[in-house]
């Protein structure tokens, strides 16, 4: 399953769509190497994305907080189990419990949940701001 950035989606605001940019690109880093089945390069996308996203929701959140975004925390709680789960995915692979099929599955889960969170989740608080 690939992914590519497109401008189908950003959401309207330069900081975020900039991050989303970067986001997806290190996403699509990480499912060519699952394709590839290249165990550093998965570990050490996964391991980025950890640290990528921890910022990226930061900047996002605090957008929100500074225009009193009304689902703030429904948005924030999404964002604290995508960080756990990435998490989750980077201690599974250190530990080597991931069969290649579960990476596989993860893979495809984390493109979807991003896709959908960019496209529906966020383009409502760009809605909101304007």
């Amino acid at each position: 399953m690939g992914v590519a950035w497109s401008d189908d989606l950003a959401i309207g605001i330069g900081i975020i769509d900039d991050q989303h940019r970067k986001l997806i690109e290190r996403i699509a880093a990480f499912s060519e190497a699952v394709e590839r089945k290249e165990v550093d390069q998965i570990d050490e996308t996964v391991n980025y994305l950890v640290g990528y996203a921890i910022q990226h929701f930061g900047a996002e959140e605090l957008l929100m907080i500074r225009n009193c975004y009304d689902e703030f925390d429904a948005h924030r709680d999404e964002h604290s189990w995508f960080i756990k789960e990435v998490g989750r995915v980077h201690r599974n692979l250190v530990e080597g419990a991931l069969s290649p099929e579960r990476i596989t599955e993860l893979r495809d889960m984390l493109v979807r949940w991003t896709l959908e969170h960019i496209s529906v989740k966020d383009r409502r608080i760009a809605r909101f701001i304007r």
